[in-house]
């Protein structure tokens, strides 16, 4: 999850060179709508695959608790 911090503080700290570098109102305005959209499919895709872990997870704890509930069978003399 560091990652992923460190990766957008990096997006975004090129986004805001990018934008001062370029003083032009349209340019600006793209840029910041590149930004947005960019933004939200970099925390979109951090926030499913964080879901994926946590399905993942569940299903390995119920197959775990599932088995421990399985009755047991004494051996036969």
């Amino acid at each position: 999850m560091t990652f992923a911090y460190i990766l957008l503080i990096l997006v975004g700290a090129a986004c805001a060179v990018f934008a001062l570098q370029n003083m032009d109102p349209v340019v600006i305005r793209f840029v910041i709508l590149l930004s947005l959209m960019g933004g939200l499919i970099f925390a979109s895709v951090i926030g499913l695959i964080r879901h994926w872990k946590l399905r993942s997870r569940i299903r390995q704890l119920e197959a775990k608790l599932q088995a421990a509930e399985r009755p047991t069978i004494p051996p036969q003399l």
